[in-house]
């Protein structure tokens, strides 16, 4: 297994803005240091969930202070971009990287933002599948020109190209099973993210994909290679002993549950398209009520070494390649971050590599 960490830049009200991007730069420092194998970046915008408001720019940061480990997206969100923008933007990145950029891409799911960016959210899919295809196209061709719903563009010639050729390895966010279907026909891997409950509903996610790459006539071989980089975040806190880390970790992670129920619910339900108010229903009564202990108990990788790799372990049974260990969410204290990657480094990585 491959393991990477992965930043949203939270920031609850007792740490300043700046503070947070600082700290956060730092870790991607210790994720070379510590022997991790990636550093992964989100995007999300106007909300203190997260101030990952530029995925590019992170990844050129990062870059920059790092050598060996790949820098992924996890992922930039298509409808807000313009993608001839994006693809240059990238294919520089992979360049400062040296070729170690990979580059997750995403839909989009809350009002909020599609509303700050202008961009009616019932249009993201299709939006997001032309974005796809002209970002591809301005990596591979010379030249080339679009004609879509959404995007139209002359004929137009985008340098640099990156690095990796043909282009940077893509992923997909999948958070339904329509998405996970055209994922799979893509032929590209999947991202996924374990919020609430336990390991296993991921099963059901690596069976709609297998079964939609079996489908398109992949080999056995192939669907092999693409769960190998299949990823998958989970919250990660490592302490001594279990006592000493759920005492730690846990106002912070209650923070985040909250933060994740403002950021995912949108404010007004009035103001949402009608298609989408049942799914907006739907996942506020599931995020109704949660309890620390159930998020103990099912979710979190929390605990001592010994009960973290046991969590890890349900990821390597699941079939997961890489696991995007957030470890400093709801704004842990740095010096946490610190011993909770130092301990999950020296004594949980080692039985999987």
């Amino acid at each position: 297994m491959r393991f990477g960490t992965y930043y949203f830049l939270q920031a609850p009200p007792a740490v300043g803005h700046p503070d947070v991007i600082r700290h956060e730069i730092e870790q991607m420092m210790w994720t070379e240091e510590l022997g991790f194998d990636s550093i992964w970046l989100t995007e999300h915008h106007f909300i203190d969930y997260g101030l990952s408001v530029s995925p590019a720019v992170l990844a050129a940061a990062a870059a920059m202070r790092t050598r060996r480990v790949r820098i992924g997206l996890a992922a930039a969100i298509l409808p807000f971009h313009d993608p001839v923008r994006l693809a240059e933007e990238l294919a520089m990145v992979d360049i400062l990287s040296e070729g170690r950029l990979d580059v997750g891409v995403g839909r989009g799911n809350r009002p909020v933002e599609f509303e700050g960016y202008r961009v009616p959210q019932i249009e993201n899919r299709e939006r997001f599948d032309e974005s796809l295809a002209i970002i591809v196209k301005a990596w591979t061709a010379e030249r080339f020109s679009f004609e879509g719903r959404h995007f139209t563009i002359p004929e137009v010639r985008v340098i640099p190209k990156p690095l990796q050729r043909p282009h940077p390895p893509i992923y997909v966010v999948c958070t339904s099973p329509d998405t996970i279907e055209a994922t799979a026909l893509r032929g590209v891997p999947m991202l996924n993210s374990l919020l609430r409950g336990p390991a296993e509903q991921l099963a059901k996610t690596r069976d709609t994909y297998v079964k939609a790459c079996e489908k398109a006539g992949r080999t056995a071989g192939d669907i092999a290679s693409l769960l190998n980089r299949w990823g998958v975040s989970r919250h990660v806190y490592v302490a001594p002993t279990d006592a000493a880390a759920q005492a730690e970790a846990r106002d912070a992670e209650m923070w985040y549950q909250e933060a994740l129920r403002r950021f995912l619910l949108p404010e007004r339900m009035d103001r949402v398209h009608p298609l989408l108010q049942p799914g907006f229903q739907a996942m506020a009564e599931r995020f109704g009520t949660i309890t620390w202990e159930q998020l103990v108990a099912e979710t979190l990788a929390v605990g001592s070494p010994d009960t973290v790799a046991d969590r890890i372990e349900e990821f390597r049974r699941l079939g997961v390649g890489e696991v995007l260990c957030w470890m400093n969410f709801g704004g842990l204290p740095q010096e946490r971050v610190r011993r909770s990657m130092e301990l999950f480094a020296r004594e949980v990585m080692p039985r999987f590599r």
